[in-house]
């Protein structure tokens, strides 16, 4: 059974509580002004039947109107209050064998007939919470106590009882009927919302993507006009300062050294405009694809540490949306830096897989293993941060790593259901 009800079912179903206790409210009422006799089991059928229905009602109304209750009953709190609201109705109507002494087997029925509407909407909750196989279960409870009911009083069954035996199992036929057609309803209703969740999924991922393109490109065409203005100029005015300072007087100290300060702040200058055009140029990741950057990135860190590398990666990372997509390849720099300058490492494993679970990303080494000592290191404050990275974007994280053993990082993102 699914554990949460659905979206407004408890609401129609304390309406429809609401409503039959104040229906039998009135039931109760009319039959004292009646008949003169008290609310109680030795009145006549009606009356106590009425008195049943309406306090089965009374404590619905009130147990579907206390959250803490489905806080504290959690998948048992919905049905418990559908098997009150089936079970409670059907059994009332035993209450016609008593009275009168012989019971009329069209008295029976016809008072019987009473209990459709109440059983009608426990019959569309179950079909629209539970499913069809749930609806079967009911039809076969209600129309089997019914039948209970009826054969003792129908003996012996000939053509003028048949029919009024008939009367359960064509009510059992129309409620599969109607069970059938909310379930087929819901569920058409289940797959466009889960539609819905997924369109918006795949519209914010796009826009996304989007976003992170079209800055992407202006931050390169940025960083193309300011190297073809800014940076050759301050180049060019480099180069006519060191030819201007060849052709002043030895003597002329001043102008000299007015000329050496001019050509500290343009030199200064100019590397502060490659630092902001390398800052400014799209990152590797959003020019090659995680994937693709992720290798390029391992590759150079093991080239250059003199590192074996063992490289698996696999599986549509380049699907993943670019917030994961970003985190994951810092978590994947600060790891492999990490390795690079606190492990000592010989080898280094590195597996980055998607699978329909979801994404995981594994760094291992044989190096030295993190010591306690270097928890308020330099690897201390970079584990910290591939941790709060992993959280960032709702991934575990795990650390195993003992002195001499090497150390070996886990990163597991969930997939994300559409």
């Amino acid at each position: 059974m699914d554990t949460a009800p659905e979206p407004g079912l408890l609401r129609i179903f304390r309406y429809f509580t609401g409503i039959a206790m104040v229906y039998f409210a009135l039931v109760l009422s009319f039959a004292f002004l009646e008949t003169g006799h008290a609310f109680s089991l030795q009145a006549q059928s009606l009356q106590a039947q009425s008195s049943l229905n309406f306090l089965t009602s009374l404590v619905l109304f009130g147990y579907l109107s206390q959250p803490w209750l489905a806080r504290r009953l959690k998948q048992a709190y919905l049905p418990i209050a559908l098997v009150a609201a089936t079970v409670v109705p059907v059994f009332s109507n035993l209450v016609y064998l008593a009275d009168p002494p012989q019971p009329s087997l069209e008295i029976i029925i016809a008072r019987s007939w009473v209990l459709l509407p109440i059983l009608v909407v426990p019959l569309v909750l179950i079909a629209w919470q539970y499913g069809f196989r749930w609806v079967l279960l009911f039809i076969i409870f209600t129309s089997g106590v019914e039948l209970l009911i009826l054969m003792p009083v129908a003996r012996p069954v000939d053509i003028r009882t048949l029919p009024m035996v008939g009367v359960p199992l064509i009510r059992g036929f129309a409620f599969g009927t109607v069970g059938h057609i909310v379930h087929r309803l819901i569920d058409t209703q289940r797959a466009q919302r889960h539609e819905l969740v997924r369109a918006n999924v795949r519209l914010a991922q796009h826009a996304e993507t989007l976003e992170q393109l079209t800055l992407s490109r202006e931050r390169n065409r940025l960083a193309r006009e300011l190297h073809d203005t800014l940076a050759h100029t301050l180049s060019g005015l480099a180069i006519n300062l060191e030819a201007m300072k060849t052709v002043v007087a030895p003597g002329n100290d001043e102008l000299q050294q007015m000329l050496d300060q001019a050509l500290v702040t343009t030199r200064t200058g100019l590397d502060e405009t490659r630092r902001t055009l390398k800052d400014l140029r799209a990152r590797p990741l959003e020019d090659l694809g995680l994937s693709l950057a992720v290798r390029n990135q391992a590759t150079s860190v093991a080239a250059r540490a003199n590192l074996a590398l063992l490289l698996d990666l696999s599986g549509d990372l380049d699907g993943l949306p670019p917030r994961v997509q970003q985190n994951l390849y810092r978590i994947v720099q600060e790891g492999l830096e990490n390795v690079t300058r606190h492990a000592r490492a010989q080898r280094v494993a590195l597996t980055l897989t998607r699978t329909d679970e979801g994404t995981a990303l594994t760094i291992e080494d044989d190096g030295t293993g993190v010591r306690p000592g270097e928890t308020a290191s330099d690897v201390g404050y970079g584990l910290r941060g591939m941790r709060e990275r992993a959280e960032e974007i709702g991934a575990t994280y795990s650390l195993s790593s003992s002195a001499g053993t090497g150390t070996i990082v886990r990163v597991e993102v969930p997939e994300v259901r559409r």
